[in-house]
């Protein structure tokens, strides 16, 4: 009963200060909203679990080379996953998968299409503990299960589907279910450019023995109940060492290990996300800090209405409590603002949000984000509103004591600090991101990008069977793409960098780096540098041929071997050529070391890259016409400009990069308005005294820096404590964020500056006004 009156009392009392309500509401609103933003996408990545069974036995497995740099991926031999399953005691199941695509024909005058898949070991589905929707997971060859996606897109959503004949890829499947429409495995693909955001099907993997070792697999494992992550752990290195003994000329200087399926899945999302979270949880502190401010203000103002409540009868207790409801229910509103601020966020974000950060696109605000904005809120309402409480609570004292009306209040001037010392750490890792970012995605990536379009066309296996009869039909595919208009020049690569594609193998011993199959005018289609030697020619494509081009981050000499171990050790290659390195997988680093060979390139080629003045959505129907010219049941499964491939490699750091910049941004917004409205306050309340000074013959210019001195007393303090937080704060962002480098002292000064500057702006305004005060105006009306 009481609860309830307080409440009413305090809604009354928010209606009579429409303006003062408003700046609360908005500032409280805005802080919680941008937290509930990131806790939507946390929650979503980090916090739900798995959508697997158990999810916290299932482990990835992966092989690593020695002396080389840790693979983007994580892939083993196929070898090795039986292996591992036949000789563990720690794991219940091993169960692997590869990539796979999937010709359809097309249908209904639509042309064929490609879809991406997987290939599955029949284990992979009991192993993850999931069940299809409709229908059962495949168990032998040419049993296809489905996607949610592909079976509303392509099957129209026909439950009748299930058992059903589909003919695909020049053979015939039989479609055992379809999985739920949430459902994704692998949740993180190395490839960042792909036709659609969800594997779309799974079939049965088939190993043959030549493939064991010169294959790579995904392999995911189950531990046995009561089997710690690290007991497994130490058993597969365990048998990775047994492996590289027993099998030395496969897996020589191989080493095993395994990560918990959640980190492998996640890998850099997981400690970019908690540092996004943990500034939006500074900037919760700006925006609460404010309206503690305004409320301590606002008690100022009712100092005389609280003193004669209390002469009237009413104990401190009571007074503390409503001041406390007062607090809490402004809080509680500005959250379910908060709230509704993040739910329409979050209509927008998932169209933008990148793939490559797992289940982000699926992040939504729904009854856990309105739970956690309510709470935070009031929990806000509760730690900020205590101080504004104590202090209405001795209201009876405060009436004979002018001190409260100082300028020099210190509460008010430390919260000010704080939200100045918190602005400049958010400015600061946000121009630390923001310049690291920039100077990430204008590396030069070794090649001019600009009007390089790629496409991936894969010759279909059931029509060409054969080496020489894919690089026949390859040859056609590559004369019609240079006979498009506005193409310049075209060639074939088996491996586009930034395409997801690597072909990494040893380039002398102990040095690991790119081996791709290329046609003659790949490399200068590319855009690459030719720094000594000659270019691959056409003669170079003979299957005899032993001419190479390396980069210049390859071991020099005249001559190179290939993969060569005790074993196999004459893979000797010429090398005619050297070329500038280019970067492959990503923009950090150096360009890697890369070998470039020439031999039956056709016979292996995945991609064909057009130089072209043409735009890249022009450029793409007009490939899919010209490939449809040579064979019209063959499919393009996707074309992209290199740019666009080389932006996908950098989209998960943009759009966390944006939504850090973004908090930095308002929260020196609120906290210039919390220095001006703490400033413009107990500029007001001492008009008198401007007066009084001003009449005693002080001039406007000294009354200006007198105000200005004293309000920036406590934005100085916050400089300080900001400037030693950003430097703690941008050696905790080095530990926790691969890649990021340290920049130029300029760029966290500049940030800082803006901080200063915009502060100063915020104290110089009242500043300014305090100078146009009437001394007899003031006196009079005081």
């Amino acid at each position: 009963m009481f609860l309830f009156h307080d409440v009413r009392l305090a809604l009354r009392l928010l209606r009579r200060n429409p303006l003062t309500t408003a700046i609360a509401l908005l500032s409280t609103a805005l802080s919680i909203g941008a937290t509930a933003v990131v806790f939507t996408a946390v929650k979503a990545v980090l916090l739900d679990p798995l959508p697997y069974s158990r999810p916290s036995e299932l482990i990835q497995i992966r092989s690593d080379t020695a002396h080389a740099a840790p693979s983007l991926g994580d892939w083993v031999f196929p070898q090795d996953a039986l292996e591992i399953a036949r000789r563990s005691r720690t794991l219940a199941s091993v169960a692997m998968y590869s990539n796979s695509v999937l010709d359809l024909p097309g249908d209904g005058g639509a042309p064929p299409e490609a879809h991406y898949g997987l290939r599955v070991s029949p284990n992979l589905f009991p192993t993850l503990g999931v069940t299809p929707m409709l229908g059962r997971t495949p168990e032998v060859p040419g049993e296809l299960l489905l996607s949610y996606g592909m079976w509303r897109a392509r099957f129209h959503a026909d439950r009748r589907i299930v058992g059903r004949a589909v003919a695909a890829g020049g053979r015939t499947y039989a479609v055992t279910g379809v999985m739920p429409e949430r459902f994704n495995f692998p949740m993180r693909r190395d490839a960042t450019h792909t036709p659609a955001p969800y594997v779309e099907f799974w079939e049965i993997l088939q190993l043959k023995p030549a493939a064991l070792t010169t294959s790579s697999v995904g392999a995911i494992a189950r531990l046995r109940p009561g089997v710690s992550l690290d007991s497994a752990r130490q058993e597969i290195a365990s048998i990775g060492t047994d492996l590289a003994r027993d099998f030395a000329a496969t897996n020589r200087d191989r080493t095993l290990s395994a990560a918990a399926l959640r980190d492998s899945a996640l890998g850099q999302a997981k400690p970019a996300l908690w540092v996004l979270f943990g500034a939006a949880g500074l900037f919760l502190v700006i925006g609460c800090a404010n309206v503690a401010n305004l409320l301590l203000a606002r008690g100022l103002a009712r100092r005389r209405e609280l003193a004669v409540r209390m002469a009237m009868g009413a104990g401190r207790l009571r007074i503390a409590r409503q001041l406390l409801t007062e607090s809490c229910v402004l809080a509680g509103l500005g959250g379910l603002g908060g709230f509704l601020l993040a739910a329409l966020a979050w209509r927008v974000l998932p169209a933008i949000a990148p793939a490559n950060i797992p289940r982000l696109t699926n992040a939504h605000a729904g009854l856990s984000v309105f739970a956690f904005s309510l709470a935070i809120a009031l929990a806000n309402g509760i730690v900020f509103g205590i101080a504004p409480a104590l202090r209405g609570a001795g209201a009876g004292d405060f009436a004979a004591r002018s001190s409260l009306a100082s300028p020099r209040d210190r509460l008010r001037g430390t919260l000010v600090a704080a939200e100045v010392a918190i602005a400049v750490v958010l400015v600061v890792a946000g121009g630390q991101l923001l310049t690291n970012f920039v100077s990430l995605v204008h590396t030069n990536p070794g090649f001019d990008p600009d009007h390089v379009f790629a496409a991936v066309v894969l010759a279909a296996p059931d029509r060409y069977p054969t080496p020489a009869s894919r690089g026949e039909i390859y040859s056609k595919f590559l004369d019609a793409v240079r006979a498009i208009p506005g193409v310049d020049s075209a060639g074939t690569v088996d491996a586009l960098p930034f395409s997801g594609e690597n072909h990494g193998g040893f380039l002398a011993p102990g040095v690991v780096g790119e081996i791709d199959v290329v046609s003659p005018d790949y490399l200068q289609t590319l855009g690459a540098r030719l720094k000594s030697g000659r270019w691959l020619t056409a003669e170079d494509m003979r299957p005899d041929s032993d001419a190479v081009l390396v980069s210049d981050a390859a071991p020099a000499g005249s001559n190179i071997c290939l993969n060569c171990t005790p074993e196999h050790p004459s893979n000797w290659k010429r090398v005619v050529g050297v070329v500038a390195s280019l970067h492959h997988s990503t923009l950090d680093g150096a360009g890697q070391p890369a070998v470039y060979l020439a031999a039956a390139a056709l016979q292996r080629a995945q991609f064909i890259v057009a130089r072209t003045s043409r735009p890249p959505k022009e450029m793409e129907r007009a490939i899919r016409r010209a490939i449809a010219g040579v064979d019209p049941r063959q499919p393009v499964l996707l074309g992209a400009s290199m740019r666009t491939l080389i932006g996908d490699t950098v989209a998960g750091r943009r759009f966390l990069m944006s939504l850090l910049a973004a908090t930095a941004a308002l929260a020196l917004m609120l906290a210039a308005g919390g220095i001006y409205g703490v400033t413009a306050y107990t500029t007001s309340r001492r008009t008198q005294e401007i007066g009084i000074r001003m009449a005693l013959g002080a001039t406007p210019g000294k009354i200006h820096a007198l105000v200005f001195r004293q309000s920036f007393t406590a934005v100085a303090a916050g400089l300080a404590l900001g400037a030693l937080g950003s430097v703690l704060g941008l050696k905790l962002l080095r530990g926790l964020l691969w890649g990021l480098a340290a920049t130029p002292v300029a760029a966290p000064v500049i940030a800082a500056t803006l901080v200063v500057a915009t502060a100063a702006l915020a104290c110089w305004l009242p500043a300014r006004r305090a100078m146009s005060v009437d001394p007899n105006a003031a006196l009079r009306n005081e």
